[in-house]
């Protein structure tokens, strides 16, 4: 039988309190986006505001996506693809959030939110 000392159980609470900490960080440290980039096969596809409510249809040879813009939130409304991940995953409205239907390669991110820049060049 092995008995916790206090310094592991120091240990496991701080281990804990970081991950809370983390997890609330990513979760809330992120901004309203302003708009919608899509990509389709990787090419860019369109950008489309977020202030503007409005649906919009993908097709692409045999494949399809709806995807719907409403009070500052996307949500992929169609997809005649086969296992619907896309729909299923709600609305988003946070700067780096994403919705991708891997089947038809369609990639909706949310982008132009108060982002703070990793690298500025000159």
């Amino acid at each position: 039988m092995t008995m916790f000392r206090p310094a592991d159980i120091i240990l496991a609470v701080g281990l804990i309190v970081i991950g809370f900490a983390m997890s609330f960080f990513l979760a809330f440290g992120k901004d309203d986006g302003a708009q919608v980039t899509v990509r389709t096969g990787g090419e860019l596809y369109g950008v489309y505001s977020l202030d503007e409510d409005q649906t919009v249809t993908i097709k692409q040879g045999s494949r399809e996506n709806e995807f719907e813009i409403r009070d500052g939130t996307v949500r992929m409304l169609h997809a005649n693809c086969h296992n619907h991940d896309c729909i299923q995953q709600g609305s988003i409205s946070r700067t780096g959030e994403t919705i991708v239907c891997l089947p038809n390669k369609v990639v909706l991110e949310i982008t132009g939110g108060e982002e703070a820049f990793d690298v500025v060049a000159q």
